[in-house]
């Protein structure tokens, strides 16, 4: 079958909407009309060049549509549900996978630097050549053709437009804080970088019922966003130590990186208290390496650790989320 889709061709190419030929669904597959799809910092790695993967290339994996056909053993979804994308249509075999850890799947992994679906294929293509998979997935087209576990039901209640938002930047943003860090109420929480998974890590923390929230980003609009959504403060990184010093003199119990670079993972540790926590949530460019001191662990304590696709099962995180949405 033939459907149209925005292809990658490489770092600094603007994307060119072609048709494409696409693969009828398989046995456990469904196809879906696509009705919002969700740019991420992913794929902005990859149009950037900050990590190298096979081009031509459909990037997108954060979206929601409508299925039109299902594969004759999915038992779970139907024809017209309303579904939102999860990009971990992990293997359910290895050990990340039995330990209820999908999202660190390691063969999913390998097909998302190979630009493939888990099982190696991409099931599309363009004038006979192969076209690959952005994080497993491809979403940005008019139909695509994924797993039936990537297809998750949403209900009738939220809209598609935000709904697509929720398999990618709000399990992540807000999965990070209730999932990955457990931040408990009554706690106080620095979030470094206010674009989209920032602003979805902020709201994760208030629903967590934090006392304090800092949102520390250089781009006034996000600050904007932060304050109206329910920041205590945001500000600048120029304008976080006064911040600081007035409000949380003792550092933060959580800090939350939403940028992933080498720099903002510093500056998150820096301000997270004694004994608090650091989660580095955001993706760093290929080959980026930390510089720190070891006395933030050995003196003072402190935890470092990080969260891929909010620590949690998307089967299990997305009706929380949807809860939390209506």
């Amino acid at each position: 079958m033939k459907t149209r889709a925005a292809v990658f061709h490489g770092p600094g190419r603007p994307l060119g909407v072609r048709e494409i030929e696409l693969e009828e669904p398989r046995e456990d597959e469904v196809l879906v009309r696509m009705a919002a799809v969700g740019i991420c910092g992913t794929d902005l790695h990859n149009v950037k060049g900050e990590w190298q993967r096979p081009t031509p290339m459909v990037l997108g994996h954060e979206g929601a549509g409508v299925v039109e056909a299902v594969g004759e053993g999915v038992e779970h979804v139907l024809r017209g549900v309303r579904v939102a994308f999860s990009f971990v249509p992990s293997c359910g075999e290895c050990g990340d996978c039995r330990r209820g850890r999908p999202a660190a799947c390691v063969p999913l992994h390998r097909a998302i630097a190979a630009g493939t679906l888990v099982d190696g294929r991409t099931g599309m293509s363009l004038d006979g050549e192969t076209v690959y998979r952005g994080t497993a997935t491809g979403a940005l087209a008019e139909q695509v053709v994924v797993a039936e576990k990537v297809a998750l039901p949403l209900g009738e209640d939220v809209p598609l437009e935000q709904a697509a938002l929720l398999g990618c930047a709000a399990l992540t943003g807000v999965g990070a804080v209730l999932f990955a860090a457990r931040v408990e109420a009554g706690s106080t929480v620095v979030v470094v970088g206010c674009g989209g998974v920032g602003q979805f890590v902020l709201q994760g923390a208030l629903l967590s019922a934090a006392r304090t929230v800092i949102c520390v980003d250089p781009v006034e609009s996000r600050q904007e966003q932060a304050l109206r959504l329910g920041a205590t403060a945001a500000v600048s990184p120029d304008e976080l130590k006064q911040a600081m010093r007035e409000r949380l003199p003792d550092g933060a119990d959580y800090a939350f990186d939403a940028v992933g670079a080498p720099e903002t993972t510093v500056l998150a540790l820096r301000w997270t208290r004694s004994g608090g926590t650091c989660v580095v949530v955001g993706l760093p460019a290929a080959g980026a390496r930390l510089d720190i001191d070891p006395g933030e662990f050995n003196r003072r304590e402190k935890w470092l650790t990080g969260t891929m696709y909010g620590s949690e099962d998307p089967a299990v995180a997305l009706p929380i989320l949807l809860e939390h949405a209506r």
